[in-house]
């Protein structure tokens, strides 16, 4: 093998590795994010249990929405970690 081919097979290693870094950025980015949304939403989640529990009535559908939308974003966090 000669020194371009060795030259090539070096860049071309540099390059997935490079390549393989931005995909594990972007997916610890969008992790970040999801979480982020997640802890919005149970903040939101909470605020409204505590209205419930000091009498207000009719908040269960929004409950139940809330925690929908947090069972579908660990779904996605879940996903990501697979990969």
């Amino acid at each position: 093998m000669g020194l371009l081919d060795k030259a090539k097979d070096a860049a071309k290693k540099a390059q997935e590795t490079a390549s393989k870094g931005i995909s594990e950025a972007k997916d610890k980015g969008q992790e970040y994010t999801l979480k982020r949304r997640q802890n919005a939403l149970a903040e939101e989640l909470g605020q409204i249990v505590f209205r419930q529990r000091e009498g207000e009535a009719g908040l269960d559908a929004e409950i139940d929405r809330l925690v929908g939308e947090m069972r579908a974003l660990k779904a996605e966090i879940d996903a990501l970690d697979e990969e």
